[in-house]
This record gives structure tokens, sequence and C-alpha cells, in this order.
């Protein structure tokens, strides 16, 4: 298992920062009033969430116009999961 590199095969990619700078942004603006554990349920839910939509837009990408490789599942269920956590964290504590 890679750590870092190509979406396909690995934890991490570049889309990690991308994670982390905006689920920063979504608990700032919108979950810093909240309770700890409801904030971070509410987050990992719209994680998924996301994640779900890009995997529905990854299917109907016939042409690959868009997503021009497949996102592994250790990259989109474990590490985009991780990175959206990490920015939530940083939100919250920093």
């Amino acid at each position: 298992m890679k750590i870092f590199g190509n979406k396909t095969e690995a934890l991490f990619d570049w889309w990690t920062l991308g994670h982390i700078v905006f689920f920063y942004a979504v608990t700032k603006l919108f979950l810093m009033g909240m309770i700890f554990e409801r904030a971070i349920l509410i987050l990992i839910g719209l994680g998924f969430a996301w994640e779900l939509v890009e995997r529905v837009l990854e299917n109907w990408d016939h042409q690959k116009k868009f997503f021009k490789e497949k996102e592994g599942w250790l990259n989109r269920y474990i590490g985009d999961i991780l990175a959206d956590v990490m920015g939530f964290l940083l939100a919250w504590f920093v």
C-alpha cells in the first residue's frame, strides 16, 4: 500500500490538501456553534455524501472528460475521509 501517490492506488493524493482546506472552511463557517460530537458526525456524513456523489459522477462520465481515472477505494473511503476529519480538527482546535 502506498501512502502518497496516484489516487488509484495510494491512500493520499494531491486532492487530500483540498479536502483539508474545504472541510476546515466548512467547520469554521457552519459547525463551530454545535456540540463537538454532533459536528463531527455531520462532517463525516458530508464527507461520505460527497464521495458518493463523486462516485456517481465518475460512473456517468463515460467519455472520461472530467474523470480521467477512477479513484481507488482506499483513497476515496479512507484517505479522503481522514483528510476531512483532519480539516475539521484543525478548525475546531486551532
